[in-house]
């Protein structure tokens, strides 16, 4: 499977369910149908944000199809695999690159803790028994792991990921890693709150979970961030900051659900262990909402 390009913003995307749970393929044709009007450059189902862990295999399958059905090629499709263990891991991105994923989003593997060695001997086994280009997920703040720039560097010269979303809001690590990979690699902020600043270390781009919300803002952000106009990209982002401040109070995606829902883009309630968002934020939710319309940044 050839490379795709990453580069820009691609949201990463909540699964519109029903009341019982299910997909609600109607909601999710209609969100992937707004993240590429909204110019959207790439698109993430099935990672955190797409409550992997929450759905069926089936339903993650799913999620896919329809994403790359609707996509159809015009941008790619970077699917999350979550799971804990090697052979589900396998499995999950032998199945989710067949329903028409470009790319996998692979994280590191937790609850066992392994070493820097068994994180790259991992990557390096998983990219030979899978046909598809992947993309290191370092989130550490959930896996509780904190993989080396070293090990990164290591990946990304052999190939063996084509790019990395990077949810470390270590700065100097995140500067490590910009200093030890090259121009071919996709680099790719996973932060929102950090966004204009790993673009000006060296992402080319970001797996956003509230550019779900607001893609096109985000693309705004990011060519102004990419253009060098820092400034400009700093301010702007600054301008979200009682949003973000809303969709992050409570694990992700609870609230961005219910934020989707408020611009009519319903996608029902964040599934089991999770719950429907606190009143408290819900209002922040309407309030920062209501700010950006007042503003025109939200129709």
């Amino acid at each position: 499977m050839s490379n795709p390009v990453l580069r820009g913003i691609l949201p990463a995307f909540p699964t519109p369910t029903t009341e019982g749970g299910a997909v609600d393929e109607a909601a999710l044709r209609r969100l992937v149908k707004f993240l590429l009007e909204g110019g959207a450059t790439g698109l993430v189902p099935m990672g955190g944000t797409g409550e992997f862990t929450a759905l069926s295999p089936a339903a993650r399958i799913r999620v896919v199809e329809i994403t790359a059905e609707v996509a159809a090629g015009k941008v790619p499709v970077v699917a999350g695999v979550l799971s804990p263990g090697y052979a589900e891991a396998v499995q999950t991105g032998r199945e989710l690159t067949a329903a028409g994923a470009d790319a996998l989003l692979l994280i590191a593997p937790f609850y066992v803790t392994p070493s820097q060695a068994g994180i790259r001997d991992y990557f390096r086994a998983y990219r030979g028994d899978v046909d598809a280009p992947l993309v290191f997920y370092d989130i550490p703040y959930r896996t509780r792991i904190i993989t080396d720039a070293a090990v990164l560097a290591e990946l990304a010269a052999d190939r063996t990921i084509i790019g990395m979303k990077a949810c470390n809001t270590d700065m100097h690590h995140f500067n490590r890693i910009a200093a030890s990979v090259d121009d071919s690699f996709a680099l790719l902020s996973g932060e929102d709150t950090l966004f204009p600043a790993q673009v000006a270390l060296g992402a080319c781009g970001g797996i956003l979970a509230s550019a779900a919300l607001l893609p096109a803002y985000w693309v705004r952000v990011f060519e102004a961030a990419i253009g060098g106009r820092l400034d400009e990209a700093i301010a702007a982002q600054r301008r979200l900051l009682p949003l973000l401040d809303a969709i992050f109070a409570e694990p992700n995606p609870g609230p961005l659900k219910e934020a989707l829902g408020m611009i009519g883009l319903p996608s029902g309630h964040a599934l089991p262990p999770l719950r429907r968002p606190a009143e408290t934020v819900l209002v922040a939710l309407r309030a920062a909402i209501d700010a950006l319309r007042n503003d025109g940044l939200l129709t």
